[in-house]
C-alpha cells in the first residue's frame, strides 16, 4: 500500500518538516501558497532557486531557512 501523501500545510502545522527529506521537499515544490506570509516568501524562493540553473547553494540555504522559519510557526 503505497504511503499518504504528505503536504506542506501539514508539516509546518506539525513544526516537522526536514529539509533532507524527499518526501518534504517534494511537498514544498508541489505546494500551494502558504497563509503566513513570511513562509510563503521564503517558499517561493526555495522553488525558483531550485528550478534555476546554478541556483542549488543558494537553493540548499534558503531550503534550510524555511526549515528554520516552519519550525518556529
Amino acid at each position: 500500500m503505497p504511503r499518504k501523501r504528505l503536504t506542506l500545510i501539514e508539516l509546518v502545522a506539525e513544526g516537522r518538516f526536514d529539509p533532507s527529506n524527499h518526501r518534504h521537499r517534494r511537498a514544498l515544490d508541489e505546494s500551494g501558497p502558504l497563509t503566513d506570509p513570511e513562509l510563503e516568501a521564503v517558499r517561493e524562493s526555495v522553488v525558483f532557486l531550485r528550478g534555476a540553473r546554478g541556483g542549488r547553494v543558494r537553493a540548499a540555504e534558503e531550503l534550510q531557512r524555511f526549515a528554520n522559519a516552519a519550525r518556529k510557526h
